[in-house]
């Protein structure tokens, strides 16, 4: 857990450094200084994969949808835009900076840019391992996407819902679900072999339920940087 205790401080910290100096540049990016920053910091491969899953066909099944998803999995992943934290000599120069991040599934690194958005340029960057932050969007899709992918996963999850809703689960779509990072040693009693790289690599313990809000009592790890399914916790 030491990767969250390191969030959990770097924000105390910028709570405590935030005051009247600080408030304009504090101020929650918009939805064009994202677009932005992430075109500034993100090498251009890294959108590669976003394009093809928009520009998939609408006669596609499901399944196929599925086994591309999993087939596309990014060299890159972004994952968010948030205002820069300055240290104490940068607050005063009102500066409009923003820490743009990002994944880097061939190497397992967390990739932190830091734009400068009144001169659209980059800054600095750089790469950290065992770094494992919230999960965005796309990696919480992916992820019910390799669980939907997995004959065994799938089986228990086609029994869940049917005890829970006396239906057949034939979609995705059926379902709601919540991902968050998983880490081995938040468990070290409980995680396999297969689960013991997670926080080296990035996982996503995954919470299911119906959309009456009853949840499943199953909860597939899975292993994002392989792409496989690792374990399965119970409540």
């Amino acid at each position: 857990m030491k990767n969250n205790i390191t969030l959990i401080a770097a924000s105390l910290s910028i709570a405590l450094l935030a005051g009247p100096l600080a408030a304009g540049v504090m101020d929650p990016v918009s939805d064009d200084e994202i677009s932005r920053a992430k075109s500034i910091a993100l090498p251009s491969t890294a959108s590669v994969v976003a394009a093809r899953r928009s520009q998939r066909g609408v006669a596609d099944t499901e399944q196929a949808a599925i086994e591309q998803a999993i087939s596309e999995t990014p060299t890159i992943e972004f994952l968010r835009v948030q205002p820069h934290r300055f240290g104490k000599s940068e607050i005063s120069q009102n500066k409009r900076w923003a820490d743009s991040t990002a994944y880097d599934y061939t190497t397992d690194e967390l990739i932190t840019t830091v734009v400068d958005l009144d001169n659209n340029q980059v800054i600095s960057s750089k790469r950290n391992k065992n770094m494992q932050p919230p999960m965005a969007e796309s990696e919480i899709k992916r992820a019910i996407e390799i669980v939907f992918q997995d004959d065994e996963e799938r089986s228990i999850l086609n029994g869940e819902f049917s005890r829970i809703t006396g239906q057949t689960l034939v979609s995705i779509d059926q379902l709601q679900y919540k991902a968050f990072t998983f880490f081995a040693d938040s468990m070290p009693t409980v995680v396999n072999q297969a689960s013991t790289s997670c926080g080296a690599q990035r996982c996503a313990q995954l919470m299911l339920y119906t959309h009456d809000n009853i949840v499943f009592e199953v909860s597939p790890i899975v292993n994002l940087s392989a792409g496989v399914v690792t374990q399965r916790l119970g409540y």
